[in-house]
């Protein structure tokens, strides 16, 4: 059943005129049938705000997006018009959601909220920026061995964690396998997976046809060990450059006969190790038995590769192999007879009034997805995941709960020191001294965790270590260990010194910036470098030996304030920027008390003088343009120096909006000379001409005009025809880092010649996109231009 199509409008920034996008997809680009002035729509969904697109599959686009609610970039996926209106499709994409929703672990991306909104479908998701495995092979042909079983140990072990939750994933492939920053690979895009215990009632083979396991295509049969098959022909193709079997047509019959060929590493003739041609070949063989028998062998034959791709290549064909090849020419045999070839038909879903019920309930709201009866496993990852991050209060719950309601060992110490963690986040000195006080007693094993949880417990029970001096505790950086400066860190930070908690943090930071042998904990590295991050913004300001003159305790005073807004944390670092605010403002109140503000005063005058001198200023500049020449406004704004902070930064402003402009004539001039652009160009004073601009420069610019060349004087060219030319060309921009430069250098040309609504609108957008064109046009409003 396909829904009615409801109409939707947009309003556009520039003339505030309304536009019918109904049949718009998200994120169009448009010229405003009003104005003309080029417009994005579609960018609001419920109160996610698009950025940019980043992916486009078969049922959907994703695109970068901030959640205006919890101040977070997200990728959020939106399901096309085509299928959002189809109660089918879009029960398969909500399945997506629900299933995936339900798995909390580090090779597996976080699904956030699923919504309805202007007739489409979507789900908010975690962002990860490193590209995807299908990515990297078109860029490097041949992806490193080592790299690919790491990889290959990664995917595999989210792939555990969801067939764990009773979940397929049924579409593995490179482009479905994403990386974070720092090289995490990540499951992604459940949109085929089922519950195994469902049988899927279409009929439908949904698979990627390079890496479909013959069993889903012969018999349309599927477990665990189709998804097996699918992540070694994935990895195949990253040690090879070429996918497994190459399909050129979508003959279902053509695909049944190529997946019947037996393929092997060791026939590409590619140097590999011994036991990465062996697990490779595991993975993508033809029978369903000779694959490895659970997600634990395969994680382990390829943690085992991993360790041995130094070892010398593989030669002979083993004996697994051999049991292969002839179990794949008993299944093509059976195959050519006809034994598994069957018709299946296609069923349609037939409660389509509950299914519009349904879909009704979700329009205009958004569903914030709980994972459901989590194990108490689960409810630990996800506990340790959101610490990770720094989001401690929902943590604490978590890791407390887990306390009261008992766990095993080791996971009850690991419980321990997460809340203890937590607890010295939220600056609960006494609550963190008794969870590392639990540990000392109860170590819970003669391991390295259990060494780890005596050492640590017995060092910060009394003082939470703060009496250890910066560089005196040594850690192990082969196992937990390392976890001592991030807990010291952390205890110096809030309650000790924020120089000695830094030194801490950076030491844990170094212990796991090329990875760890435990690969959990380099998820910490987000906290440690939140509180870096911070420490990096104000130690500076604190650390600084002078005294500050009473010329210099006003910009002192705006300095620390600025950084104080900034802090992410809120631990000694901020209570000491307050200090240090309140004492200088205490000492410019005595000061004037007892009428020593001298100094101040003729600062405060200064300021006043000089913030009349720039509108004296501003109103004298347009006198200085010749045409459009603004050499001379540039050099005299070069030549002017104040002193105020804040006249200077108006200043500075005004600089950068009048060398924008020029810069706008330079790239107008350079387009004209290899466009050739044809049209009508409009003039202030005369009638239109039409033509073919050939060239311009700052005196004329040069049109074709049939009989010969008409030399047109640029200053007789009104700027909105200069901006509309602009305009169109950057429109034909494909690489967004270039209609990025092209759209800031129009604003600025917009804003010097008068066109305030245009610069309004398009400077608001790129306020939104781009955090250094915000900084730089915050200068440009403050100067009052």
């Amino acid at each position: 059943m396909v829904l009615p199509e409801q109409q939707y409008l947009s309003t556009c920034p520039a003339c505030n005129e309304q536009i019918d996008v109904t049949a718009l997809e998200p994120f169009a680009k448009i010229s405003c049938p009003s104005c003309r002035q080029s417009v994005r729509v579609r960018r609001k969904f419920d109160h996610f705000l698009i950025i940019k697109q980043i992916g486009e599959g078969g049922m959907s686009r994703v695109f970068e997006a901030e959640d205006e609610t919890l101040g977070r970039r997200v990728a959020l996926k939106i399901l096309n018009r085509k299928y959002s209106g189809d109660l089918v499709r879009m029960a398969q994409f909500q399945q997506e959601a629900l299933t995936t929703a339900r798995v909390t672990h580090p090779n597996v991306i976080k699904l956030y909220s699923v919504g309805f909104d202007q007739g489409h479908f979507f789900i908010s998701m975690e962002l990860v920026n490193g590209g995807s495995l299908e990515q990297r092979i078109k860029r490097e042909g041949r992806v490193a061995e080592k790299e690919v079983l790491r990889i290959g140990r990664q995917v595999a072990e989210g792939l555990r964690a969801a067939h764990r939750m009773g979940l397929l994933h049924r579409d593995v492939k490179p482009a479905n396998i994403l990386f974070t920053d720092d090289g995490t690979a990540k499951v992604v895009d459940f949109g085929l997976a089922l519950f195994i215990q469902q049988k899927d009632e279409t009929g439908e083979i949904w698979a990627t046809p390079y890496y479909v396991s013959p069993e889903k295509v012969i018999e349309n049969k599927e477990d665990f060990r189709s998804d097996l098959f699918s992540l070694g022909a994935s990895l195949y193709h990253a040690l090879t450059g070429q996918p497994p079997h190459k399909v050129k047509s979508a003959s279902l019959h053509e695909l049944r006969m190529i997946k019947c060929r037996r393929v092997s590493l060791e026939d590409t003739g590619i140097p590999l190790g011994a036991r990465t041609v062996l697990v490779v070949d595991s993975l993508v063989a033809f029978s369903p038995d000779e694959r490895p028998a659970s997600y634990d062998e395969a994680v382990e034959e390829l943690r085992l590769a991993e360790g041995l791709t130094d070892r010398p290549f593989i030669g002979l064909a083993t004996q697994r192999r051999k049991i292969a090849i002839i179990a794949a020419v008993a299944l093509v045999v059976a195959f050519i007879s006809g034994l598994w070839l069957r018709s299946t038909t296609d069923e349609d879903v037939t409660d389509a009034s509950s299914d519009k019920q349904a879909l009704n309930s979700l329009s205009g709201s958004l569903v914030v997805l709980q994972d459901g009866s989590q194990s108490k496993s689960e409810r630990f990852l996800e506990a340790r995941r959101l610490l990770a991050s720094g989001d401690a209060t929902a943590a604490r719950s978590i890791y407390e709960a887990l306390l009261k309601e008992g766990v095993r060992q080791p996971t009850m110490n690991w419980a321990r020191f997460g809340a203890a963690l937590c607890a010295i986040l939220e600056k609960d000195e006494r609550r963190a001294k008794a969870l590392f006080n639990d540990l000392s007693l109860d170590p819970g094993g003669s391991g390295s965790d259990g060494i780890f949880f005596k050492t640590t417990g017995d060092r910060q029970r009394d003082s939470l270590g703060l009496k250890l001096k910066s560089g005196e505790l040594k850690c192990d950086e082969k196992n937990e260990d390392v976890l001592s400066w991030l807990s010291l860190g952390l205890a110096q930070w809030y309650f000790g010194s924020p120089e000695e908690g830094t030194a801490e943090l950076r030491l844990f930071l170094e212990s796991i910036r090329s990875g760890h042998r435990l690969g959990w904990i380099t998820d910490f590295r987000q906290l440690a470098e939140l509180h870096v991050r911070d420490a990096n913004l104000a130690l500076p300001l604190l650390t600084q030996p002078r005294v500050p003159t009473p010329r210099e305790v006003p910009e002192v005073i705006a300095a620390l304030e600025k950084v104080r807004d900034q802090l992410n944390t809120n631990g000694r670092l901020k209570e000491m920027l307050e200090t240090r605010l309140e004492k200088l403002s205490q000492a410019v109140a005595r000061a004037e008390k007892v009428g020593g503000s001298a100094k101040i005063k003729e600062l405060l005058e200064r300021r006043q003088r000089e913030l009349d001198q720039l509108t004296e200023l501003n109103e004298s500049l347009p006198s200085l343009v010749r045409g459009y020449d603004y050499s001379s406004v540039i050099r005299l704004l070069k030549e002017i120096q104040f002193e105020s902070p804040e006249v200077r930064s108006a200043l500075e402003g005004r600089l950068y909006l009048y060398e924008s402009a020029a810069k706008f004539l330079e790239q107008w001039f350079q387009d004209m000379g290899k466009e050739e652009w044809s049209g009508q160009l409009r003039r202030k004073e005369a009638a239109p001409v039409n033509g073919t601009i050939v060239g311009a420069d700052l005196s004329t610019v040069r049109v074709g005009i049939g009989q010969g060349v008409l030399a047109v004087p640029l200053s007789s060219v009104p700027a909105d025809a200069l901006l509309e030319i602009a305009g169109k060309i950057c429109e034909g921009v494909s690489d967004s880092t270039e209609f990025y430069r092209r759209q800031e250098l129009i604003a600025a040309f917009a804003k010097v010649t008068g066109h305030e609504e245009l610069a309004a609108s398009i400077s608001t957008m790129l306020m939104e996109e781009h955090r250094g064109f915000r900084a730089r046009w915050m200068k440009v409003l403050q100067g009052g231009i």
